[in-house]
C-alpha cells in the first residue's frame, strides 16, 4: 500500500497511512520506510525523507541499500556531492551491499559538477567490487567527458563498450555525435551517425537536432531544412528545440523573413513557443540593427504568458548598448532587477563591454560591490565551483577582487575542506598587491585550530602581533582549551598565547 501510494506520487497520503498502521500498534519493516524515504526524495522533501530515516533508526531498523540509495540519489540532484559521499562511506563501514544504482547516482552527480576524473575513479570502483558498469553509467561518464571537451577520452570510453558485452544505444550515440559537434569534429559526428543507422539503431528528435545545429551554424540551412523533410518522413514529428535551431541557423546569416515565418507557423503545427525561441529572435533582430522589432517581440513574452528570464534581459541589454546608448541599457537592467530577476556574469560582462575607460572606472566600484555579492551567495549555496569560476572570471575584465572578495573565497574553501585551494589562494593575494587584514588571518587560524593543526597556526598568529592585528576571542578560547588539555607544557603556544592577550588588551584600550 505505502509503496503503491508513493510510486503514483502520494508520498503525503503514504505518510498519513503509515502514521495511522503505526497508531494501530503495526510495526512497519525496512521496505515500508524505504518506500516512504524513497518517495520523499523523488517528490524532492529530502528534509522529510531525513525525519523518517531518524524514526526508522530510533526504532532500531537498520537502513538497507533501498533506504541509503534513495538519500544518495536525492543528494546528488542537490548537488550536495558531499553527503552523498558521506552516505556511501557510512554504507562501506557497515557493509551494506552497494548496487550499481548507488554508484550511478555519484557517478551523475560527479560530472554534473564537472569533477569527471572522480567520476571515473568511482566508476572504475564498481569493476573491483564485482558489479558490472550499464550502459547508462557508459552513458552518463561519456557525456561528462564530451562537457568537457575531452572528446578523445570520451571515444575510447565508447569504443570500450562492446567490449564489456553491452550495446550502444540511441542516448550512447546521441551524446558521442553531440560532442563530436561541440567540438568542431562534424565530419567525424556525421560519419558516426551513418555507423549508428547501418546498425540500425533509429534517431531519435534529440539526434536529428543534434544534426540541424551542426548544419545551421555552419551555414547549411538548407541542408538542414533538407534533414528536417527526412525527419518528418520517418515519423518524428519536429519540437520547439528543432524550430529554434532552423531559426537561429535563418538569424545569424540576416534571413529574418525566413526566421519569422518559421516562427509563426509553429504554431498552426501545434508546437508552442518557449522564452528561448524568443530570445533568438530578439538576439536576431538586434543583429541586424532593427531595434524595434527587437522591442516588439521583448514585450510581447509577457504578453504570450511566458515569463521573462535573466537570458531575455540580456539579449535585450545587448542589442540596446549596441545600437542605442549605455544609459538605455543601465535601464533596462534597473527594471529586471526591480522584477526580482538577478544580473549574471554575462549581463556585467555586456555592461562592461559597453562602456568607455571614464564611464568604466565609475561602474567598476558599483560592480566589484555586486560581484561580492554574488560569489557570497554562491558561497552559501554551497555551489563552491560555481563562485570560483566567477572569482577567476574578475580579471579578465578588468577587475581586482578586494579582500573582501578573497576572504570570502577563502573561508569558503577551508568550509569545504579544501586547504590546499585556499593556501594557493592566499599566495595568490599578497602576489596580486591585495594586502590580507584581520578577517582574512582570523579566518585562517580559525580554521587551523579547528582542524587541531595548532602548531600550523602559530605562524599566522605570529604574523598577527607584528601587524598588529586583533584575534578573535573564540579562536583565544579554543587556544586555552588546547593548553589546558596538554596541561601547560606546550611552551610555543603558551608563548604566542601571551602575546596575543597582551596584544588583544592594547587595541582593546586604543580603540
Amino acid at each position: 500500500m505505502i509503496d503503491g501510494l508513493c510510486k503514483a506520487g502520494q508520498v503525503i497520503e503514504a505518510h498519513d497511512w503509515l502514521h495511522r498502521l503505526e497508531s494501530s500498534g503495526w510495526s512497519p519493516n525496512v521496505k515500508a520506510y524505504s518506500a516512504l524515504i524513497d518517495g520523499f526524495c523523488k517528490g524532492g522533501m529530502v528534509d522529510n525523507a531525513f525525519k523518517v530515516l531518524s524514526k526508522m533508526v530510533g526504532k532500531g531498523i537498520l537502513p538497507d541499500v533501498v533506504t541509503y540509495s534513495s538519500i544518495i540519489n536525492a543528494d546528488c540532484k542537490e548537488e550536495k556531492m558531499q553527503e552523498a559521499e558521506n552516505m556511501l562511506e557510512i554504507m562501506m563501514q557497515q557493509n551494506i551491499y552497494r548496487n550499481v544504482f548507488t554508484y550511478s547516482s555519484l557517478i551523475e552527480g560527479l560530472c554534473l559538477k564537472g569533477e569527471i576524473e572522480r567520476a571515473k575513479q568511482l566508476f572504475d570502483s564498481i569493476v573491483e567490487t564485482g558489479l558490472k558498469p550499464s550502459i547508462v553509467n557508459y552513458n552518463t561518464l561519456l557525456n561528462g567527458y564530451c562537457k568537457k571537451g575531452s572528446v578523445d577520452e570520451a571515444w575510447l570510453i565508447f569504443l570500450e563498450i562492446p567490449d564489456k558485452g553491452l550495446e550502444h544505444d540511441v542516448h550512447t550515440y546521441n551524446t558521442m555525435i553531440h560532442g563530436l559537434f561541440r567540438n568542431d569534429r562534424f565530419a567525424e559526428g556525421w560519419k558516426l551517425f551513418e555507423v549508428m543507422k547501418a546498425q540500425e539503431i533509429h534517431p531519435n528528435v534529440h539526434i536529428y537536432n543534434t544534426l540541424l545545429d551542426g548544419l545551421s551554424k555552419r551555414g547549411k540551412v538548407d541542408e538542414a531544412l533538407q534533414l528536417l523533410s527526412e525527419m518528418v518522413e520517418k515519423g518524428i514529428s519536429p519540437n520547439v528545440v528543432t524550430c529554434s535551431i532552423l531559426i537561429d541557423g535563418y538569424c545569424s546569416h540576416g534571413e529574418m523573413v525566413r526566421a519569422r515565418e518559421l516562427f509563426y507557423s509553429m504554431a498552426e503545427t501545434g508546437i508552442n513557443h518557449n522564452i528561448f525561441t524568443y530570445c533568438i529572435l530578439i538576439k536576431g533582430y538586434c543583429k541586424a540593427a532593427n531595434l524595434d522589432e527587437a522591442w516588439r517581440f521583448f514585450d510581447e513574452i509577457s504578453r504570450v504568458g511566458l515569463k521573462h528570464s535573466t537570458v531575455s534581459y540580456n539579449t535585450m541589454t545587448h542589442g540596446l548598448i549596441r545600437l542605442s546608448s549605455f544609459s538605455d541599457g543601465w535601464k533596462l537592467l534597473q527594471y529586471m532587477e526591480a522584477h526580482n530577476l538577478h544580473p549574471n556574469l554575462y549581463t556585467y560582462t555586456i555592461l562592461l563591454d559597453g562602456l568607455c575607460i571614464n564611464e568604466a572606472l565609475v561602474f567598476l566600484r558599483v560592480i566589484i560591490v555586486r560581484y561580492n555579492v554574488m560569489i557570497n551567495s554562491l558561497c552559501k549555496s554551497r555551489r563552491l565551483d560555481d563562485a570560483t569560476r566567477l572569482f577567476n572570471h574578475l580579471p579578465s575584465k578588468g577587475l581586482n577582487p578586494s579582500a573582501h572578495t578573497y576572504n570570502v573565497m577563502l573561508d569558503c574553501l577551508y568550509h569545504e575542506g579544501r586547504e590546499w585551494e585556499a593556501r594557493r589562494l592566499m599566495v595568490e593575494m599578497e602576489r596580486s598587491g591585495c594586502v590580507p587584514d584581520g578577517v582574512t588571518f582570523n579566518i585562517i587560524v580559525w580554521h587551523l585550530v579547528k582542524s587541531k593543526k595548532v602548531h600550523e597556526a602559530i605562524p599566522f598568529l605570529e604574523e598577527m602581533c607584528r601587524r598588529g592585528l586583533e584575534v578573535n576571542s573564540e579562536i583565544i578560547s579554543a587556544l586555552l582549551q588546547e593548553l589546558r588539555i596538554g596541561e601547560g607544557k606546550d611552551e610555543k603556544l603558551q608563548e604566542i598565547l601571551k602575546k596575543v592577550c597582551a596584544q588583544n588588551r592594547q587595541l582593546n584600550v586604543l580603540f
